[in-house]
């Protein structure tokens, strides 16, 4: 700090030392001195005018004001310049000036101890350079002082701890503290209790990966519980961190596929890469910035594989307990129930092959099975068919007469869609009338599983599938108006097609013989290519409308959502894309025969641009077909797991 001044310079004091810093703009209070002693500044100085010009200069990284301020004040570089107690150190870490911070650093070298100055919530610099997620300034001020990284907050958090939650969109933060942070010091962060809610946020947040590098290295992280949940039962929560309840699309898949994962990867600087490395991250990084798709379905399909190796691990420490506790455990927050309602398959798949004793726990007094088909979670109950039987002897014995009863009894409720908010997602169908089919398709595979006599009961003085038609009554209307709409568009579009294929059969290119009526051009296989197209379009385009007629006119009545409407839907769709498709053919023979030999260059582009809406059609509309067809001809709900 500065020394007192003497009384005539306290009398220049609000002009002279103003002046070395006049791109500051702000006067300096009666405190400076162009000494170098260290007298005690007030605190009325402090939240006064005295910092000021140095606190502007930290936030606008305005190197220079400050570097003359600190010649002026050497002891200003490690002053508590505001009311919250905070150097210039943690207000340069707080406002992102990286270049400002290394300046900083660099001239607090000689003293790596004064990095550990805190503020009035206990933390470091590194802590705030980990809230503002600059990944710079963390590496920078950790390789000045390693002890960083064990410093704790008053809340017990480390920065590592801090960059699980405020930061959680930095995974390179978070990877550089994990590695650089060791359970030594005053504050254990391995071993003190706040490395439960770390953990947890780490899982929370799907830094998996993260996870598992730091169970590796502490292996007993992998039972720690925070708030009564384990690592596992947040996992069970969290079905966009799984492959099963992540919803892709055809590219996306493709690339999900052919795109390899290593889970021992670990972010390092670039100058510790191996030469041979080197190569290989260069062109990986190139083909990430090239097409950034390749990025993200990278880092989701790393998290994929690390929240299912994470949760194997979990299933292994627990295995060596006894099987009392093993069953307590997964029972415990309804582990195994989270799991089957979200459709969290690899879980559900992972328990029962480690502790096959779980297929007989009932969550809320009802089996597995029955949960699974209350929510529509056809991949989890696929696991169960897998090893089921009429058997009453088998380890999944099938539903007895009063399971059965309770099994046809959700299935005709139309409920989950009130507790559980995505399961319209999860079902991947096209349309309210699609829905409506899979749920035609629930209920009718339900009833081919069940004891045979249950299916004529009655269910609230109801029989069973009065109650399923009453239950799904609005979705009944909503499939209707579907269908009505779908049907109204595409009939539009088949009869405008229709019409101009009929016209185009009595406009022969080329014109026709006046006497005998016949072609001019009879002879030239683009004629014959124009008759034929013309006529297939034409045929197509009918028999899409008659089908589409046939929707508008039916009863639509449950029964029809199964079968009768989906494949009308479906055959129209595919007469629609024959019709289109014929007709842009016919459209490029008449070119081919207006042309002739004169303009033959223009024929490849005009060809082009012809076949581009066809692939338009086949881009947008094939999806959706596919999606149909799949629910409509696909494998029965009721089938066991192949694998």
């Amino acid at each position: 700090m500065a020394t007192q001044p003497s009384e005539e310079q306290g009398k220049s004091n609000h002009a002279e030392p103003a002046a070395d810093i006049e791109d500051v703009c702000v006067s300096i209070g009666s405190a400076s001195s162009e000494s170098g002693g260290a007298p005690e500044i007030s605190k009325e100085e402090v939240d006064g005018q005295y910092y000021r010009p140095l606190l502007q200069a930290a936030f606008k990284g305005d190197w220079e004001s400050a570097k003359r301020f600190f010649e002026r004040d050497s002891a200003s570089k490690m002053a508590k310049i505001t009311s919250r107690s905070e150097t210039v150190l943690h207000i340069a870490a707080l406002s992102a000036q990286d270049q400002f911070l290394e300046n900083l650093v660099e001239l607090l070298s000689p003293c790596p101890e004064e990095l550990e100055m805190v503020d009035c919530d206990g933390r470091t610099a590194l802590h705030n350079a980990v809230l503002c997620g600059r990944l710079r300034m963390v590496k920078l001020l950790v390789r000045s002082n390693p002890k960083l990284t064990q410093l704790a907050d008053n809340e017990g958090r480390v920065p590592l701890g801090i960059s699980a939650v405020e930061a959680s969109m930095h995974n390179e933060i978070a990877w550089f503290l994990a590695k650089n942070t060791t359970d030594d010091g005053p504050s254990q962060p391995f071993s003190s209790s706040s490395v439960n809610k770390t953990i947890m946020d780490l899982t929370y947040n799907g830094h998996h990966d993260i996870t598992l590098y730091l169970v590796g290295r502490y292996p007993h992280l992998i039972n720690i519980k925070s708030g009564g949940f384990s690592i596992l039962h947040k996992l069970a929560r969290m079905e966009s961190h799984f492959p099963s309840g992540t919803r892709l699309g055809v590219l996306e898949k493709l690339i999900y596929k052919c795109i390899s994962v290593d889970l021992n990867y670990k972010p390092t600087d670039k100058n510790s890469d191996p030469a041979l490395q080197r190569p290989a991250r260069s062109l990986w990084n190139a083909a990430k910035i090239v097409v950034p798709i390749n990025k993200r379905i990278h880092e989701v399909k790393r998290r994929h594989m690390a929240a299912v190796e994470l949760a194997k691990q979990v299933c292994i420490a627990i295995s060596h307990r006894k099987t009392t506790e093993i069953t307590d455990f997964i029972q415990e927050n309804n582990l195994l129930d989270e799991a089957m309602v979200r459709g969290i398959s690899e879980i559900v798949k992972l328990c029962i092959q480690f502790f096959p004793e779980l297929i007989w726990i009932k969550p809320y007094g009802v089996r597995l099975t029955t949960r699974a088909v209350t929510y529509r979670q056809e991949r989890t109950l696929r696991l169960f068919l897998k090893v089921s039987s009429t058997n009453q002897l088998s380890l999944v014995p099938g539903p007895t007469e009063e399971e059965s009863s309770e099994m046809l009894s959700v299935v005709a409720e139309y409920a989950a869609i009130e507790y559980y908010p995505n399961f319209d997602a999860t079902t991947n169908v096209a349309g309210a009338a699609f829905q409506m089919q899979r749920e035609l398709q629930w209920y009718k595979a339900v009833e081919s599983w069940i004891v045979p006599n249950v299916r004529t009961g009655y269910y609230e003085h109801k029989t069973y599938w009065n109650r399923f038609v009453e239950n799904h009554t609005e979705l009944l209307k909503n499939g209707e108006k579907w269908a009505k709409d779908t049907a109204n568009s595409c009939m539009l579009v088949s009869t405008l097609i229709a019409t101009v294929l009929f016209a185009a059969a009595f406009t022969v290119p080329g014109g026709n013989n006046d006497k005998t009526g016949v072609p001019l051009l009879l002879g030239k296989d683009s004629l014959l290519i124009f008759a034929i197209s013309d006529a297939l379009g034409l045929f197509s385009s009918v028999t899409a409308i008659l089908l589409f007629l046939a929707i508008l006119t039916s009863r639509y009545e449950a029964q029809d959502f199964l079968e009768a409407l989906p494949k009308k839907i479906i055959m129209g769709l595919c007469f629609l894309f024959l019709s289109l498709a014929f007709m842009l053919v016919a459209f490029t023979a008449t070119l081919t025969i207006v042309l002739d030999t004169r303009l033959e260059w223009v024929l490849i582009p005009i060809t082009l641009l012809a076949s581009l809406p066809v692939a338009l059609f086949v881009v947008l509309q094939i999806p959706l077909l596919y999606q149909m067809v799949k629910s409509t001809y696909g494998p029965s709900i009721f089938r066991a797991e192949s694998n």
